[in-house]
């Protein structure tokens, strides 16, 4: 099993370096995580998924959920939206985590009270 740290740094632009600095790891190690060198520590697993915003099992590579649009192009796109985006969008506040589903209804809030 090889995990999809790399896929998903690079999707984000992100360097090993910068990936290691906001974990408290070092560039090196980031390269033997991403070539299955060396066993990623459960705390940093957890850190590492919600850095990224995906599940422990996509970092493991499990899973990989490349949302492909930007949260604004889907949001433009859904004004035409189907049954099938309305469950896309449902399953994926589904798999946010606390913090990042309060800052949605907050900001959501917020537009509500502009339009």
């Amino acid at each position: 099993m090889e995990s999809n740290i790399r896929q998903l740094r690079n999707r984000n632009h992100i360097t090993q370096r910068a990936l290691g600095d906001a974990m408290g790891l070092s560039q090196q190690i980031i390269s033997r995580m991403e070539r299955d060198r060396s066993k990623i520590q459960v705390d940093v697993l957890i850190k590492m998924a919600d850095y990224f915003h995906v599940s422990t099992d996509c970092i493991l590579g499990y899973e990989f959920h490349d949302r492909g649009e930007q949260p604004i192009s889907e949001a433009i796109r859904m004004q035409s939206a189907t049954a099938e985006d309305m469950i896309a969008v449902i399953d994926n506040l589904e798999q946010m985590n606390t913090k990042d589903r309060m800052a949605l209804w907050q900001l959501l809030a917020m537009l509500k009270r502009y339009l």
